[in-house]
């Protein structure tokens, strides 16, 4: 019991790794991943390093292709706009019709990540402000208290983060981000629902 419950913590462990390597960039769209090369820079036996890539490649971030071969997820454009976009539009707007019963906490944990995130674009910490920027959306989430807005969240959360850690590589203006999310809070504080879904998919959509 106790060897089986070490070699699951194990392949959860590896798993976290290499998402770790995914988000921060080290392992890129396309490239390949073995299982010799994962177990040697691990140090740890192919085993769990088997079990830790199907994990992965369940949630999306690897993908097995014809030749057996795995490699790094990427998002297409067609992802993007016609699936990611319309879904996170759908499950953060239904979150934040609750905007009502939100508390002082809720909008506090909102500032901290907001300040966070001015921060990390002073140092132009890219990986940090994409981790922070998933952090903020998810306070919405949370805030709702509802769990079947919350699963629907996690099943998409992988894809998302994937496209959050290609798009602030690349093309995002921090500190301008910075502000949309305090001026996105700004909206939330004024507990009008309506206004405030508005001003959600508006952000959404600008910076899908």
């Amino acid at each position: 019991m106790m060897d089986h419950l070490k070699k699951s913590s194990l392949k959860h462990q590896i798993a976290e790794e290499i998402r770790k390597s995914i988000f921060k960039g080290n392992l890129s769209p396309g490239e390949k991943v073995t299982e010799t090369t994962l177990s040697g820079n691990l140090g740890v036996s192919r085993g769990p390093v088997r079990e830790a890539i199907q994990l992965l490649v369940m949630e999306g971030l690897l993908i097995s292709t014809a030749y057996k071969e795995t490699k790094v997820s990427h998002i297409t454009t067609e992802e993007v706009t016609e699936l990611l976009v319309p879904m996170r539009i759908n499950i953060e707007t239904f979150a934040l019709k609750t905007l009502p019963t939100w508390n002082d906490q809720n909008f506090k944990n909102f500032e901290e990540v907001v300040e966070l995130m001015r921060r990390a674009s002073i140092f132009n910490d890219h990986p940090l402000f994409s981790d922070l920027d998933m952090q903020f959306h998810e306070l919405i989430i949370h805030a709702s208290n509802m769990n079947n807005v919350s699963n629907l969240w996690d099943a998409i959360f992988n894809r998302m983060r994937l496209l959050f850690t290609y798009q602030n590589e690349t093309s995002l203006d921090l500190k301008k981000f910075t502000e949309a999310h305090s001026d996105l809070l700004d909206a939330f504080k004024t507990r009008d629902v309506d206004h405030a879904i508005q001003c959600l998919k508006d952000h959404i959509i600008e910076y899908r």
